[in-house]
């Protein structure tokens, strides 16, 4: 793949929600173009759209939102040609196949992107259960091996911690974790 290939290309892209009291333009014709080897910031005050603009990439909207006009133009791993991912239906097989594997999102806050009942680790094995052959044991060995990676003292132990047992950095190292898994 190119350096002058963009990996992403967002075109205009629109995303709205419905609602009562009348329509939310939550993302109003954002155009961008991610390219191999370097790192884009989204900046903005809260509420402005940064994380619509990652949902919508991702295809995990809030109901009702909805992208309503734009392209998102993904390179796919294998250089064979750009996808629009607004044409994947968000529960379609193949933008699964996306999610995780090839794009992830690390949310601002993850207190509310884990779950309570689950342990850490199960969570960021999921994915790698979910995209690669693994066994049970790899994939733990996996998840430990990231923990570690993203500077978590003693992975093995917070493996089987439960997010409430974590600081809100070592959250966040966690889901950073779970973004590189696969």
């Amino acid at each position: 793949m190119s350096q002058n290939t963009p990996l992403i290309s967002v075109k205009n892209l629109r995303t709205h929600y419905p609602t009562d009291e009348g329509l939310v333009k939550a993302v109003d014709g954002v155009s961008f173009d991610i390219y191999p080897g370097q790192t884009l910031g989204l900046v903005g005050e809260s509420g402005c759209g940064k994380s619509t603009v990652g949902r919508s990439i991702l295809q995990i909207l809030d109901s009702p939102g909805e992208i309503v006009e734009g392209e998102i133009l993904w390179q796919n791993a294998s250089g064979s040609g750009n996808t629009d991912l607004t044409q994947l239906g968000n529960n379609s097989g193949s933008i699964r196949s996306v999610r995780g594997n090839d794009i992830a999102l690390v949310f601002q806050e993850p207190m509310t992107s884990f779950s309570p009942v689950h342990t850490i680790g199960a969570q960021i094995v999921e994915p790698i259960r979910l995209h690669m052959n693994l066994t049970n044991k790899e994939a733990e060995e996996r998840a430990i091996e990231l923990l570690g990676m993203v500077g978590i003292p003693n992975p093995e132990q917070r493996y089987s911690e439960y997010s409430f047992q974590l600081s809100g950095g070592l959250r966040q190292r966690a889901m950073i974790a779970m973004a590189l898994s696969c």
